[in-house]
């Protein structure tokens, strides 16, 4: 019997180690799973921020020149006396230099007041033209003071705007600058940076009369004005209303980002730059220290299994042995404790028992009422049939009790034919009823198993404010000697009301 039992104890710590081994190789999965979440969100996160950055630096750049600009005498003079030769000569060199530092920069606009073109030094002979209804931008501008950048689409393409009113430092308001940057300058930099595949959307209701110059492909509800061969097969598996999601592509693992949205001056979204993530590397390397990891905690977990069979079958003859000496001091415990709390009679529990309980219970400031009662006549009960016949009366007492008050009630044998109950979280409206259909249950019931009739007195009352145990009990003795001076069977109340 113990080697059948050495061996299932052996068996069960078997199942705990496998279980171990599979509870730790799950938490390995989900902790390196995490670990990669984590580092694919900082790499979108590092594009985004990226991309923030580059539209960041071109207005800082553009501002600070279109502030020369606005101060230079050259500038002025030219827009006062409409001169566009003269304009034209000043900031052509300068656009020039420009677009050699920036071959992305496509436009270079002056604009007056009006909203109308005095000069573009991309199409020098393309002016004169009101653009207040056409480009929002340019008149929001202009009504405002305020230098505003965003995407907007043009009649030459869509690029990254970013116009500035000309106020010479005489507070003089006589145009706008406005410079125009196409979308390639931010994929191509996100690609250099972090090398990424790409592909440019734009909305194609914003495309306007360039949806009938050109014709493009499309994805939902915008047009691909670029991409590379990669994004060619994907664009039936591409959602962009997830910002972030992982591909997977002839064996090869991609990051896919489509939050890089190019929004108007207004906020409102114009187009998007989806990019492509390579991340195979980083995948691969995270499944090996995964393998790696399981395969270090597979080897400890065995070699814990060894030491610990080792263990067990050294000592599994003691163990056993200690544990039924545990057992049996356990039930010697539990049969020491019930006789110590309990009346061997009826089984409730002693007064011993009860006084510190109550005291407890006091000290806890636990709401209840106390019935202290005794059995009417019950000495010439005694001396007519004798005390076998007493203690009968006593034991059916006491399961009448059980089965009338409820488990968490206290209830005592106090000594001889006196018992006491307190009852718990009871109100004091209630508990006259209740203890009053006690004694009618005793006086209806105890006579169906006796051949004699018995009754109960008592008196009932609740804990004071300021009540100790002496002072609780007191109180209701008293009221069961009132009980017992007006005629017995009956139980008398004293309640404090507030």
């Amino acid at each position: 019997m113990n080697n059948c039992l050495k061996w299932q104890y052996l068996l069960y710590i078997s199942v705990l180690v496998f279980l171990s081994v599979l509870l730790r190789g799950a938490y390995d999965y989900h902790s390196h799973n995490h670990k990669l979440q984590q580092e694919i969100v900082q790499l979108g996160d590092q594009a985004l921020i990226y991309h923030q950055d580059l539209q960041q630096s071109l207005i800082e750049r553009y501002l600070t020149l279109t502030h020369h600009y606005a101060n230079e005498q050259h500038v002025q003079r030219a827009f006062k006396q409409g001169d566009r030769e003269a304009l034209y000569a000043y900031s052509n060199p300068d656009y020039q230099r420009l677009q050699q530092d920036n071959p992305d920069l496509h436009v270079m606009h002056y604009f007056d007041p009006q909203n109308i073109t005095l000069l573009r030094l991309h199409q020098p002979n393309n002016f004169g033209d009101d653009l207040t209804d056409y480009r929002p931008i340019v008149r929001d501008a202009n009504q405002s003071k305020t230098a505003l950048q965003g995407f907007e689409v043009g009649k030459n393409g869509i690029t990254y705007r970013i116009t500035t009113p000309l106020i010479n430092q005489a507070g003089e308001h006589f145009g706008l600058l406005e410079f125009g940057i196409r979308p390639n300058y931010f994929v191509e930099r996100l690609a250099a940076r972090f090398e990424l595949e790409s592909m440019i959307l734009v909305k194609t209701r914003s495309l306007g009369k360039l949806i009938n110059d050109y014709q493009f492909d499309t994805l939902d509800n915008y047009s691909i004005i670029q991409n590379t061969d990669f994004f060619d097969s994907l664009n039936s598996s591409i959602d962009l209303s997830v910002e972030r999601a992982r591909l997977t592509v002839e064996g090869r693992h991609y990051l896919l980002l489509t939050d890089l949205d190019q929004s108007s001056h207004q906020g409102e979204l114009v187009a998007k730059v989806v990019v492509a993530k390579d991340i195979t590397d980083l995948v691969y390397a995270n499944q090996m220290e995964l393998i790696r990891a399981n395969l270090v905690n597979l080897v400890v977990l065995l070699l814990l299994l060894a030491v610990i069979y080792y263990m067990f079958n050294r000592y599994s003859v003691a163990l056993a042995r200690s544990a039924r000496a545990l057992d049996d001091l356990s039930r010697i415990q539990d049969k020491l404790k019930n006789q110590a709390n309990t009346d061997e009679l009826t089984g409730l529990y002693n007064r011993r028992f009860f006084n510190l309980e109550l005291k407890n219970l006091i000290q806890c400031q636990q709401t209840g009422c106390l019935l202290f009662f005794d059995i009417d006549h019950f000495k010439v009960l005694n001396d007519t049939y004798g005390h076998p016949a007493g203690d009968r009366v006593l034991m059916e007492l006491g399961n009448m009790m059980r089965h009338f008050f409820r488990q968490d009630d206290l209830l005592v044998r106090w000594g001889g034919e006196e018992f006491a109950v307190f009852i718990k979280h009871i109100p004091t409206k209630v508990v006259l009823q209740k203890v009053e259909a006690f004694r009618v249950y005793v006086e209806e019931n105890i006579t169906q198993h006796q051949p004699y009739p018995v009754t109960i007195s008592g008196g009932v009352t609740n804990v004071r404010a300021g009540d100790d145990v002496a002072s609780l009990i007191e109180r209701a003795d008293q009221r069961l000697y009132q009980a017992k001076q007006s005629g017995r069977n009956r139980i008398v109340s004293a309640f404090d009301e507030n």
